[in-house]
């Protein structure tokens, strides 16, 4: 009895190596059959292959197609706030002596024009407590809108020469520099921010006097309406 139970045993387990093996050669058949169509079938022709055997597996319940497929939903950028207004600007700044600010705005731009005399030391490009928290409040308001902004700095034509200022280009950039650093610290995306060194270009008064020469030291703040941008 032992004997024949074993032989039956053996016969049962000998048929299984059959199936593996035809599972084998379906995988290798089909391996093969995809390097073929790799190499050696045009492209179009293996496209219109695949999708008709797609299209077969789909009858059938297997594979969906590409209609069946939910349309990828849209990347949704983050909400951005509306660009700034001059009434915002002006609420940020109301601790300013208005003689030291001035604030143009247009459809395309906003432009905040800051007496250097008023935010910076004779020579230098250091700001005063009072006059960064001034500052860090304009920052804070121009934060999160995605709006380009280009800082400029003015000196008279009188010229400087020292070990931190060269030129008074040097000391038109490092102020208009000040301004965008302190602007970052509030939130200001630095990819949106340019500063510019403009030395005594672009004069706004005549150089010939005193008056004149306060009216063109100054840094302009230009906030561009027309390009609002998210890099998130």
């Amino acid at each position: 009895m032992s004997r024949r139970r074993r032989g039956h045993d053996e016969g049962s387990h000998g048929g299984a190596w059959k199936i593996a093996l035809a599972d084998l050669m379906t995988v290798l058949m089909v391996f093969f059959l995809v390097m073929w169509l790799m190499a050696a079938v045009d492209p179009k022709e293996r496209d219109a292959f695949v999708q008709s055997i797609s299209g077969e597996m789909v009858e059938s319940g297997d594979v969906p197609t590409l209609d069946m497929v939910p349309p990828q939903t849209e990347i949704v950028q983050l909400d951005l706030k509306p660009p700034v207004s001059k009434a915002e600007i002006e609420a940020s700044m109301k601790e300013i002596n208005p003689k030291d600010i001035s604030i143009e705005d247009t459809e395309e731009y906003t432009r905040i024009t800051l007496k250097s005399d008023s935010f910076f030391e004779s020579a230098r490009a250091t700001i005063s407590d009072s006059t960064r928290e001034q500052l860090e409040k304009l920052g804070e308001t121009l934060a999160g809108r995605g709006q380009y902004i280009t800082i400029a700095g003015y000196t008279d034509n009188l010229p400087i020469n020292n070990f931190q200022f060269p030129s008074n280009w040097e000391l038109s950039a490092a102020r208009a520099a000040t301004v965008a650093r302190t602007f970052i610290d509030m939130g200001v995306d630095k990819r949106l921010l340019t500063i510019e060194g403009k030395a005594d270009n672009d004069e706004v008064a005549p150089n010939t006097t005193a008056y004149g020469r306060s009216l063109n030291r100054r840094v302009v703040i230009t906030v561009d309406k027309l390009t609002p941008v998210s890099f998130d």
